[in-house]
């Protein structure tokens, strides 16, 4: 028997596939990112009693966090081959710096190694919304007063909270990232075969998918921050074999500016 989350994270990823592969280029949401999480259990078969309190995975508050350090940079990727045999790619880029009030957001996308006009960026400043659509001389760029909070949408990439919730995660020793001392978590051998043995209880799904891998780890600062976060699956739907990687980095807290960008003054009134 499987839990209700990992039949949850297997419906997420055929809706993800069945999305990639009606011929247009689907490309996966923070949305169906969210459905997707993990099973509940601890390697080994420790329980949360059991283990240590200096390696329990703990989170704290990153909107608090975030907004106390003034500044973030956050990216988040997806690449993968769906059940068509399509190659996606899909980057999203967050600069802010909340006490200058200023913001700027990149989306880029690509379908087999062209773009596919994915492409949209916006740069917010004192209360004025700048977008930019497309790229050279096919972009439009426009403006309205009012502003976006990227705050928000940023953290809202992270997947860590829905693991943490039933420590599902193990610890996998400290290391560096971004010039912070951090501890690595990883999903547990035990969740990745509930979930791999979850995807073949849920034949007979639209797009019978079948996980055959699927790793998950994510590294934690010292207050509790998910600095970065690393998803990885394969395996097969509808005889195509197919593969995701997404990944999730916060950098530059606390340092990060926003430059205005050289297309600001394109602007058409």
């Amino acid at each position: 028997m499987y839990s209700r989350r990992t039949h949850l994270f297997v419906v997420a990823l055929l809706v993800v596939l069945a999305g990639c592969a009606g011929g247009g280029g689907g490309v996966p949401s923070a949305e169906d990112a969210d459905s997707a999480g993990g099973s509940a259990g601890t390697d080994d078969g420790a329980t949360g009693d059991e283990a240590s309190d200096s390696d329990a995975f703990e989170l704290g508050d990153p909107e608090r966090l975030l907004r106390d350090a003034g500044s973030f940079t956050v990216t988040w990727s997806y690449s993968g081959v769906d059940a068509s045999g399509a190659e996606i790619e899909v980057t999203r880029e967050f600069y802010a710096d909340l006490e200058a009030e200023r913001s700027y957001t990149r989306t880029t996308s690509a379908t087999d190694g062209q773009a596919d006009g994915g492409n949209i960026e916006q740069f917010v400043d004192g209360g004025v919304t700048y977008v930019r659509f497309g790229t050279g001389d096919d972009a439009f760029v426009s403006s309205q007063e009012g502003s976006s909070e990227v705050l928000g949408t940023a953290i809202a990439l992270s997947q860590a909270r829905a693991y943490g919730a039933d420590d599902d995660l193990v610890s996998a020793g400290t290391e560096t990232f971004d010039g912070v001392t951090v501890d690595r978590y990883e999903l547990s051998a035990t969740d990745e075969a509930l979930i791999r043995a979850g995807s073949v209880s849920a034949q007979g799904e639209p797009g019978d998918f079948e996980v055959t891998n699927f790793e998950y780890a994510v590294l934690v600062d010292e207050n509790g921050l998910s600095r970065h976060e690393s998803w990885q699956f394969s395996g097969r739907a509808d005889d195509q074999a197919v593969t995701g990687a997404w990944e999730f980095s916060l950098t530059g807290v606390g340092s990060t500016t926003v430059e205005v960008p050289d297309w600001v003054d394109q602007v058409e009134t």
